[in-house]
């Protein structure tokens, strides 16, 4: 597989202010016995440009905190500010993608369709909305398939749409819920390079959510680490490793793998805390 070339196109996190604010968010639902709290007091930053990952143990509260982030669940204490504004719901310059592309795929429409969706209410220029599903097609490399229907398609390429889809909106800040957990693992390497090809080409900032620590530390810039539930940040930890990567290279690298093991040890010290406290004294 081609290593993936990517220019150093990030803002100087010591002179621009981030793209993303989460301030002590945190998130709990009701039930019978009072409420159950999902997340505590999540704070970190992201700048324009950067690659951020989430990990953290199965069940901890990830996928609520990217709806959190993305405006569609609302957050029960603190703040998120994309841009200087306080997110209160969805808005432009945010797009999502998620883990299950047969749910988020309408199996009746065309890819072209499906694509063209999120466009339908910007009033913009037929031809431009043209344009736009023809560059994000082109992008992951689907141009060729714009009037198949996604049961046409395998998972890898039906996962392209869904991408290809939130590239559409053009957006700022890109936010994926475990977006290559449902491929094999072939796909999956393909797809990563692929995501890391198309962050090249736009800029775009990606907030990426996932539980395989190796592809965190592949893709990233930062990783951050989160506990067990309800989940507070436990690292944010760089990645100086350099670009362009390679699937194999790169994961060949000493500081590779030490930092693989300092994300899997953190992870696994947090679900050890968990059950110790869970045991009856």
């Amino acid at each position: 597989m081609e290593p993936v070339t990517i220019p150093h196109h990030q803002q100087d996190p010591g002179v621009a202010a981030p793209v993303l604010d989460v301030r002590k968010a945190g998130k709990s639902y009701p039930s019978r016995k009072g409420d159950v709290l999902a997340v505590r007091s999540i704070e970190f930053a992201v700048h324009a440009g950067q690659f951020v990952s989430v990990v953290g143990p199965s069940g901890c509260g990830k996928t609520t905190l990217m709806m959190c982030i993305a405006g569609l669940l609302p957050i029960s204490t603190g703040e998120v500010v994309f841009r200087g504004e306080t997110m209160s719901g969805p808005r432009d310059g945010v797009a999502v993608v998620f883990q299950d592309y047969s749910r988020s795929l309408f199996p009746w429409l065309t890819v072209e369709k499906n694509v063209v969706l999120p466009l339908r209410d910007r009033r913009l220029p037929r031809a431009e909305i043209r344009d736009r599903v023809r560059q994000s097609l082109e992008m992951v490399g689907l141009a060729h398939a714009a009037g198949l229907y996604p049961w046409q398609l395998s998972g890898g390429m039906q996962q392209r749409v869904a991408i290809a889809r939130g590239l559409a909106v053009r957006p700022e800040m890109l936010i994926m819920d475990e977006p290559f957990a449902s491929v094999d693992a072939q796909t999956r390497a393909s797809l990563e390079d692929l995501l890391l090809k198309i962050w090249a080409e736009t800029g775009t900032t990606v907030l990426f959510v996932t539980h395989d620590i190796d592809e965190a530390v592949y893709l990233s810039d930062r990783v951050i680490v989160l506990s067990q539930g309800p989940s507070t940040v436990v690292a944010d930890l760089p990645v100086p490793l350099e670009r362009p990567r390679d699937q194999i290279a790169t994961k060949q690298t000493a500081t590779f793998g030490e930092l693989r093991e300092e994300v899997y040890s953190l992870v696994m010290a947090s679900q050890r805390r968990t059950s110790l406290s869970a045991e009856p004294a």
